[in-house]
Parts: structure tokens; sequence; C-alpha cells
């Protein structure tokens, strides 16, 4: 009887400490109990009576808690090993009650025995797979959230930084003339700087949204002129701003009208130097809402202006995504226009 009590306390104790207290001891534990299993089952010589039997189930209990931890939790060539280890552990241990049972058992009874708990075994092995085939399902979507949140924080990197570098840029270029104001030069530069450095900080809090908790991030029309007008402020170009009253539209799609206000204008600096007009328009066009900016620049390839960076590229991405659709490309006689609509 001593070696039955031993069995079943090694089981539960695996099971109830690899599930709460010793999760990285599990493989080893679950070793140890099946082991013992085992070498109990083949040593057994009886008596077969209630409180043997009382003990199997009670063992049995614990060893089919451990094996589906066993199979759900190590890497797979360790939870195989363990599966059919535990198995064989299970589906034979019904042999201490069977083999010394007075009167003797059938052999088909026994053997009838040992294969209703191979199947209770492999059944919880089932369990097991399953639930580790959940475990990488959340796995992968957790990368996928992650991968997800380091494409968006780049995209913000690009829209935020990129427009205000590139302010920086050309005013460094025109406050090199002589005619050019210094004084308002350096003003200029100071601001796109700051800005540059709160689109930073910005960037940071973003990064550590992870952990911390949600960060409300959402662009407002209101941002999407001050950009407008910044923009008319440190260029040459007559700026034009219409900017409909679209009610409350969901925080993507003001998110989105931003975004592409920001990646047009600051493409205007970097390739059309010669703009005299600027037009930035956001209206509805039925029941979704467009936004549109046009420039009248010297009409450069198609592959010129695609080749500055890859701005419109996750730009048509984040509006596709929105089942949206964005157009870029030259007007006639001269000029560039980015044209983005999206549902609402």
């Amino acid at each position: 009887m001593v070696p039955l009590v031993l069995s079943t306390a090694v089981a539960a104790t695996t099971a109830v400490g690899g599930a709460f207290r010793w999760p990285r001891y599990l493989v080893h534990g679950a070793i140890v109990a099946f082991g013992l299993s085992v070498v109990v089952t083949a040593a057994y010589r009886g008596p077969g009576d209630n409180a043997s039997a009382a003990w199997l189930l009670v063992e049995t209990v614990g060893q089919l808690c451990v094996l589906v931890q066993v199979v759900r939790r190590p890497v797979a060539r360790i939870a195989i090993a363990m599966a059919v280890f535990g198995i064989v552990a299970v589906g034979s241990s019904p042999l201490r009650i069977g083999l010394w049972l007075t009167p003797p058992s059938p052999p088909v009874e026994i053997v009838a025995l040992c294969a209703v708990w191979t199947l209770a075994a492999t059944s919880v092995v089932g369990i097991g797979a399953y639930l580790r085939s959940l475990d990488r399902e959340r796995d992968r979507s957790v990368a996928t959230a992650r991968r997800e949140q380091r494409l968006r924080l780049a995209r913000d990197l690009h829209d935020w930084l990129a427009h205000e570098m590139t302010g920086i840029v050309l005013a460094s270029q025109a406050g090199q003339l002589h005619e050019a104001d210094q004084a308002q030069t350096l003003h200029q530069i100071e601001e796109a700087a700051t800005r540059g450095l709160a689109a930073m900080d910005r960037a940071l809090r973003l990064l550590r949204s992870a952990t911390d908790g949600p960060v409300d991030n959402a662009a407002t029309l209101d941002e999407v002129h001050e950009v407008v007008t910044r923009f008319a402020h440190t260029s040459r170009a007559t700026v034009t701003c219409e900017i409909a009253d679209l009610g409350t539209p969901r925080p993507e799609i003001v998110a989105t009208v931003h975004r592409v206000v920001v990646e047009a204008l600051t493409n205007v600096r970097r390739h059309a130097p010669t703009a005299t007009t600027v037009l930035v328009k956001v209206a509805r066009a039925g029941t979704d809402v467009a936004v549109e900016v046009a420039d009248d620049g010297t009409t450069r390839s198609r592959k010129q202006r695609r080749d500055g960076g890859t701005g419109l590229a996750g730009l048509s991405e984040w509006v596709t995504a929105l089942d949206g659709s964005l157009t870029a490309g030259p007007t006639h006689p001269s000029g560039w226009t980015v044209r983005a609509v999206v549902p609402t």
C-alpha cells in the first residue's frame, strides 16, 4: 500500500506544483511522477482491493493533470516524448488492480480497463495539444500586434519628423540668402525644432503606451488647420485651406486626413520648391470624406516623386486599411495632386 500512496502523492504534488508553484520544473516532476508510476505498476504485488482502486483513481487524476500541462508548455520534441511516456504510465497503471483481484479477472477485462485508461490519457494529450495551439495563436497575435505598433510608430515618426525637419532645412537654405531676414529665419528654425522635439516626445509616449496603457493621440481638424498654417508661414507659395464641417467623424477618419495633409505638404516642400499655389481641401464626397492637396509646381515624373521615400506607400496602406482609396499623380499642365477618399 505504501508504494501506491507514494506514487499518488508524487503525481498530485507534480500536478499542483507544475500549475501554480514550480512551472519551470514541470518536466522534471513529470519524469519522476510517470517513472515512479511505471515502477510501482511493475513491482506491485497486491492486494487488488477497493482501497488500492481508490488510490489508483486519485493518482490517475493527478497524472492526467500533469500530462495536459507537460504537453502544453515545453518545446515540441519534449512534449511529444512526455506524451508517450505519460500514456504508457497511465495506460498500464490498472494492471495493479486487474492482476491481483480475488478471484482473478479475465484477461479481456484487464485489457479493456487498460484501454479505457489509455483512451483517457490520449484524450488529455489531445486537450493539451489544443491548448498548445491556442497559446501559439495567442503568441502570433501578440507578435502581429507588436509589429503593427512598430509600423505605426515608424509611419508617425515619418509624418511628424520629416515634415518639421524639411521645414528646418528649407529655412536654413533661405537664411543663406543676402536679402533674408535672419531673425525671422532663426525664429522659424527654432519653432520647427521645438515641434520636432515634441514629435519625438510623442513617439516615446507611444512606445511607453505598450506597457503603461493607452495614450490618446487622436488628431483633430484644428491640428490639420495648424499644419497648413505653419506650412504657409514657411512657404513662398500662396496656400489655400478649405476644411468643411464634417460633423463628428470617427477618430481614424480625422487621423487619416491629418496624415494625408502632412505627407502631401512634406512632399511639396521636398519635390515642388517652385510651386506658387497650394490647395488643401477637406470636404464631404457623398457619404465619404475626401481630402485633396494640390500644387502647381514643376511637373516631375511619377517615379521621381515617389522615389523620395516610403511616405506615399505607407499612406496608401493606411487608407486601404480603412477601405478607402488614395491617388497621387501629376496634373495638367503642371503640378501634383494627392487625393484620398475614406468611407465614413
